[in-house]
């Protein structure tokens, strides 16, 4: 569905007023109450109201009665007369506005009074509408028609997100609590399945807020119609799928609340079915004549024990979901008890990553580039180490994604960007002039609005020449969003900087992408090296990167090395540098320096 398509048929959907049909439905469903000490004046009334088209009536003559019939029968407008014994209309009004439940409830007040002091005291006290008495049956069936709709229209308002017209959190927040209160929840049947649409803010970045409000508009549109034709699945043939409610719970984040059968929500049942609904969701919308590819990550909690209120589902599919983010495959995951623990760690990384670089927390060490026919060292890769005193030291794969998570990946990039390319200096200064450093860069550094041009300020703060830093992204980070990548790796490229694809082989690259890509170098992952057991094994993978890469006009690097034989096998396919246990573990600025100088010493 392209964008301009889906943005005609949104405003269609979208009436600005509700229609005559949908009028009479409100009116017909509308319980209206009546409250007057004369009862004839009510069932005049009802005459003039039953012929509109109204039907649900609640009378009450005791005044005294008003506010437990209020709460007990739930009217939608309330007629209310002002002057009566025991309890006064006014009275009736200034409980009715001070009750939480209620203060909502229209109230239309008849009196025959002329005096404006009683009229601009009971607007003061919150009266929605006048109608005197005696009451013109013309000016009855307005005025309660105008409220009933504005009535409906709040509602809606109050209970539907205005750009996809779904359900919002409100809506499916009390929808789940009544579930909750039902015996049909007992075992677990209900579950709540999280989507999350993953970096859509480089959507809004890219095309505009306009353009990422039509993606989002068609996705949901797109939900409707896949868990529509999912209705009736039997997974594992004992398992029936019944969709209970689609909302929009914020952002571009998506509820689904199905049930399943008599059976719980379990690993088994979920793989059956999930799988393919999300490849459908995940199908290529049209923007601006461009294809833009959605991910989604999906989080899976189930009403029991472990989600006793809306709250706890939420949250709990929301752990799920990021779990899920983490894992990228597969793009769901369901919750469990350790994933709390997990989230509570996260939850103190967060804390303690805001002051980790103010408390000189972080540190930076370098795993040494080496120059495969020299055997000298040519660079090195910075790598960030975090060492705190309550959590004690955290690995990057731990860290890292809370970081990215919750966007202090940008300010911690920028710390390691700026002291890689100091240390750089020092480097080409004490030890080696052509000495490289390469930085990783996160997908959110990189989708950072003007991060090339944080990148030059560091280059001209620091001195260091653009040639002398690599910037290496994975291979999926740059597979991502192929157009907008090229875009953003060419502003880098055309500072002078190099760029470097980390990982090389253990994604999906398409061919005819990466030789559009303004890429300097490929890195063969460990694992591929990790197969070389001897200097003549044929390794065609490795070998098929090289050959792929020096076609491209690219050097390559071979991480892992750490047997001679894995060097010897390198070096014959013509890999230009390499990494690994072989030369070096990751070390400190001092050791790096101190291990060059030797090497230096040695070819003296």
């Amino acid at each position: 569905m392209s964008m301009d398509e889906s943005s005609q048929k949104r405003d269609s959907d979208r009436p600005a007023v509700l229609m005559d049909a949908q009028t009479r439905k409100l009116m017909a469903g509308s319980k209206i109450m009546m409250v007057d000490d004369e009862p004839i004046n009510m069932r005049v009334l009802q005459l003039h109201l039953t012929a509109q088209g109204y039907g649900r009536f609640v009378s009450v003559t005791d005044s005294r009665l008003t506010m437990s019939t209020i709460r007990s029968e739930r009217p939608s407008v309330l007629l209310l007369d002002l002057n009566m014994p025991d309890v006064s209309g006014l009275e009736i009004l200034e409980q009715v506005r001070a009750d939480p439940e209620l203060k909502q409830l229209p109230v239309i007040v008849l009196t025959s009074s002329s005096d404006p002091e009683t009229k601009v005291e009971a607007l003061q006290l919150g009266a929605t509408d006048f109608l005197p008495k005696p009451v013109d049956a013309n000016e009855l069936a307005l005025r309660m028609k105008n409220t009933i709709v504005a009535r409906a229209y709040e509602q809606r308002l109050k209970h539907f997100d205005a750009l996809t017209n779904l359900p919002n959190r409100l809506y499916f927040s009390r929808l789940v609590q009544k579930l909750m209160k039902t015996s049909e929840t007992a075992n677990g049947r209900f579950g709540l399945l999280l989507f999350n649409i993953n970096r859509f803010k480089s959507i809004n970045d890219t095309f505009g807020s306009e353009q990422g409000d039509d993606v989002l508009w068609a996705f949901s549109q797109r939900m409707q119609v896949v868990f529509d034709h999912a209705q009736g699945i039997s997974p594992l043939r004992r398992e029936t799928l019944k969709t209970h409610c689609i909302a929009r719970l914020g952002g571009a984040r998506f509820g689904v609340l199905v049930q399943l059968g008599k059976g719980l929500v379990d690993e088994a049942v979920v793989q059956d079915w999930l799988p393919p609904l999300i490849a459908e969701l995940e199908k290529p919308f049209v923007v601006e004549q461009q294809d833009v590819y959605v991910s989604t990550s999906v989080g899976i909690s189930a009403i029991d024990d472990n989600a006793r209120t809306v709250e706890n589902l939420i949250n709990n599919a929301e752990t799920a979901m990021r779990r899920a983010k983490e894992q990228q495959s597969p793009s769901y995951a369901l919750y469990s008890s350790d994933m709390m623990s997990a989230a509570r760690r996260a939850l103190l990384m967060e804390n303690a990553m805001r002051t980790a670089l103010v408390n000189e927390e972080m540190a930076l060490v370098y795993q040494p580039k080496v120059d495969v026919r020299s055997g000298l060292i040519s660079g090195a890769e910075a790598l960030l180490r975090w060492e705190n005193p309550e959590l004690g030291f955290v690995s990057p794969v731990e860290f890292v994604p809370v970081a990215e998570s919750t966007g202090m990946i940008v300010a911690i990039g920028h710390w390691v960007l700026e002291s890689a390319c100091l240390q750089a200096i020092v480097f080409r200064r004490e030890c080696n002039p052509d000495f490289k450093m390469a930085v990783n860069v996160s997908i959110r550094q990189l989708y950072e609005k003007g991060f090339h041009q944080s990148v030059d300020e560091i280059l001209k703060r620091t001195g260091l020449p653009p040639e002398a830093l690599i910037i290496e992204l994975t291979e999926n980070m740059i597979m991502d969003d192929v157009e907008a990548n090229i875009g953003k790796l060419s502003q880098l490229r055309d500072l002078g900087v190099s760029i470097s694809v980390d990982d090389f082989g253990t994604g999906y690259s398409s061919l005819s992408y990466l030789q559009r890509f303004p890429i300097d170098q490929l890195k063969v992952d460990r694992s591929f090296i990790m197969e070389i057991e001897s200097a003549d094994e044929k390794a065609p993978i490795v070998k098929a990167i090289v050959s792929l890469a020096h076609d491209l006009e690219l050097s390559v690097v071979a991480e892992g090395i750490e047997e001679q034989v894995q060097l010897d096998h390198i070096s014959k396919l013509g890999c230009e540098e390499y990494q690994g246990y072989l030369k070096s573990r990751p070390i400190s600025a001092e050791a790096l320096q101190q291990l060059m100088l030797e090497d230096m010493k040695k070819c003296a």
